[in-house]
């Protein structure tokens, strides 16, 4: 077993909250406060490969929950979402299911609560119907009948057959109005890239009387 000797101890200027170890060989090992408090050092001291791992493997794990708590502070996200995100800054499988994991149990990363949250803003802002809804959703890989239910309850706050009537008048349709093919079309384009579906759309159309 190789030891490794402590020529030098100073704390990070860019993070107040972790120690640089320096040792004979030149190499360098980031430690947490945290870490450091628990395990006392100091310069002289040696160090074995496995303990230096353990200090490592453990910074890697703070360092993960740090990134985490920073990209949940500007909103909230899906696990999926998360991890992919802890993917990209280079933390690893492991680091990102203690991460995950401890989050969850937290309850700071819940997929229900970010779900419901995800579609009302969608809904409430956008007006958008249940075909562009479940596309904007999926990318965050909520499970199927999470998903659907949450649907089905927004669209039972917010029915959709209100939203495309809240699209015709914004487009200043009125009631009993023929259309020219031309302007029939551009609606019926418009309202099938909003994300609904005919039948409803046909139902509306039926309601206020448009040709």
């Amino acid at each position: 077993m190789i030891n490794h000797k402590i020529v030098k101890i100073k704390r990070s200027k860019k993070y107040s909250d972790r120690f640089i170890i320096y040792f004979e060989n030149k190499s360098v090992l980031r430690v947490s406060e945290d870490a450091f408090v628990l395990n006392p050092m100091k310069v002289g001291d040696l160090l074995s490969d496995s303990n230096i791992k353990e200090l490592d493997d453990e910074m890697n794990l703070h360092e993960a929950k740090e990134a985490a708590y920073r990209l949940l502070s500007y909103r909230m996200r899906s696990v999926a979402e998360l991890s992919k995100r802890l993917t990209q800054k280079g933390f690893n499988l492991i680091e990102i299911e203690f991460v995950v994991n401890h989050l969850m149990e937290l309850n700071y990363l819940n997929d229900e609560d970010f779900g419901k949250a995800f579609v009302l803003e969608k809904v409430k802002s956008k007006k958008i119907g249940p075909v562009a809804l479940r596309a904007e959703v999926a990318q965050h890989k909520l499970s199927n009948d999470l998903l659907n239910k949450l649907i089905d309850d927004i669209y039972e706050k917010y029915p959709i057959n209100d939203l495309i009537i809240f699209h015709l008048n914004k487009r200043k349709i009125l009631k009993n109005t023929i259309l020219s093919k031309n302007d029939h079309n551009r609606l019926n384009n418009f309202l099938k890239r909003k994300g609904f579906y005919w039948d409803n759309i046909m139902a509306v159309y039926n309601e206020w009387g448009i040709l």
